[in-house]
């Protein structure tokens, strides 16, 4: 059975409507918090879970009191250990580096639309691509990104892996480029599975994408170029796509699954890291050192991180929240947004650790112009049958989620065409080709200023010195 795309429709397909009607009336009133069996609740995260560094060896008496090794390069390890004095005795022996409890995180809250009718908002006009959605994607001509595709080389196939909800494994769109996805929730989270409450109607999501954020992301890279049909992907022609599913349906996670994930993509050979989402607190004073040291350890094998500011500020109402973790960690790309108009987005934080913004849309068509289109299931998942997505195949979102993906493409990009640069390099290029916005060099709102594909790649050789 083959597929359309339900742009410029206010409903789903036929079939996926009768779908949604039919499980959203057996489900929880409160969809927020659907019957999960037996996964993540929100209760689990305040379990007395900790993770634990050594300094180097573990003592043997403690080894049988661990659960698991997390990341023992770094000697990190996961412990169970409900008595507080218990932790608190560990925590001042001279072996041990460090114990923190597990922390929760979450994909951001982001602002998902209706697919608006575009029709009248363009001129036609001849695009690079012949993707039959192109004409809607000005995120890429924003980035100066079909001319960047007129002048790529490429001397390695690049890997980018999308740490995130998933992926929709069939989607014509990415199946291409898809390398088979590590479902690391359903092996240290648990299962990923919505129950209907009076139907008893269950929909399993293990294996793919239960939320549709993922899949959104993941068309933004990878999108197929060229074949006539759907969106156009930054790196569409020249990468490989590792789906790493970290969170249930609902976006939640924590700290053990997402160091778990991150491992895996440096197991994994992942020339380049997405990471659209965050701590549910942008207070620094929680930061995760777990978290940061496998982050610098996929920089010691020369892995560029990528990842998103958060969408916690009002700018129009002078409030600006910092930059959320794990963007806020030394050496990550902090990603913010930018809308079509070509303003910093009123919800992208900013800060000291931002470092350039890429598109992220915006809701309104009146003030900030329009949002991010991309790849979305072809089956109903979470976000459908909420109803706060209501296309299948492709839709549109808004949020720094965005944003970091068209930064993380045009890395593969650059590696693609320099395979010998280093994450910092990577880093310095993309800084420095930048497009100047508020003022020139640095500011806390827009960073170095916008993405600009094309100056990135021309700017081949050295990179410089920040």
């Amino acid at each position: 059975m083959g597929y359309k795309p339900c742009l410029n429709k206010q409903t789903l397909t036929v079939f996926g409507c009768a779908l949604a009607t039919w499980l959203v009336a057996c489900t929880p009133p409160n969809l927020s918090r659907p019957v999960v069996t037996p996964g993540f609740t929100d209760s689990r995260v305040s379990q007395p879970d900790y993770l634990v560094a050594f300094q180097s060896e573990v003592p043997a008496w403690l080894r049988p009191r661990l659960q698991r090794a997390v990341l023992p390069e770094k000697g990190l390890y996961l412990v169970h250990q409900p008595d507080p004095v218990w932790i608190e005795h560990l925590a001042q022996l001279p072996e041990v580096k460090y114990v923190e409890a597990v922390e929760s995180y979450q994909l951001p809250d982001e602002n998902y639309q209706p697919v608006p009718d575009l029709s009248q908002a363009f001129l036609l006009q001849s695009f690079v691509p012949n993707d039959s959605e192109y004409r809607f994607q000005w995120n890429m001509r924003a980035i100066k990104m079909e001319a960047a595709w007129e002048i790529r080389t490429q001397a390695k196939e690049v890997t980018v892996a999308v740490v995130d909800s998933g992926v929709d494994p069939d989607h014509p769109d990415l199946k291409p480029h898809l390398l088979p996805l590590e479902d690391v929730w359903n092996e240290f989270g648990g299962d990923d599975i919505l129950v209907g409450r009076f139907s008893g109607v269950t929909l399993d999501f293990k294996g793919r994408d239960g939320n549709g954020h993922g899949t959104h992301v993941s068309g933004v890279i990878a999108g197929v170029l060229n074949n006539a049909e759907g969106v156009a992907g930054i790196a569409g022609g020249g990468v490989k796509l590792l789906p790493i599913k970290t969170t249930n349906l609902q976006g939640a996670t924590d700290s053990v699954v997402l160091v778990e994930g991150i491992k895996r993509a440096i197991d994994r050979g992942a020339d380049v890291i997405n990471l659209s989402l965050g701590s549910l607190s942008a207070s620094q004073r929680n930061r995760s050192r777990s978290l940061e040291q496998v982050i610098q350890l996929a920089q010691e094998r020369g892995i560029t991180v990528v990842a998103a500011t958060g969408n916690e500020s009002q700018r129009n109402n002078s409030r600006i929240t910092g930059v959320t973790l794990p963007a806020a960690y030394p050496g990550v790309i902090a990603v913010g947004a930018f809308t079509e108009n070509g303003d910093v987005a009123d919800y992208s934080n900013g800060g000291p650790e931002l470092d350039l913004l890429a598109p992220g849309g915006d809701g309104s068509l009146d003030s900030g112009g329009f949002p991010i289109l991309s790849t979305w299931p072809t089956y109903a998942a979470f976000e459908s049958l909420t109803r706060r997505v209501n296309t299948l195949n492709y839709a549109v979102n808004v949020g720094t989620s965005m944003a970091a993906p068209h930064v993380s493409g045009v890395a593969a990009l650059l590696i693609g065409q320099e395979p010998n640069l280093s994450p910092a390099q990577i880093r310095a290029k993309l800084i420095a080709s930048a497009d100047d916005m508020l003022k020139p060099g640095f500011d806390n709102d827009s960073g170095y200023g916008k993405l600009n594909a094309l100056k990135a790649l021309e700017a081949t050789g050295d990179a410089p010195r920040l």
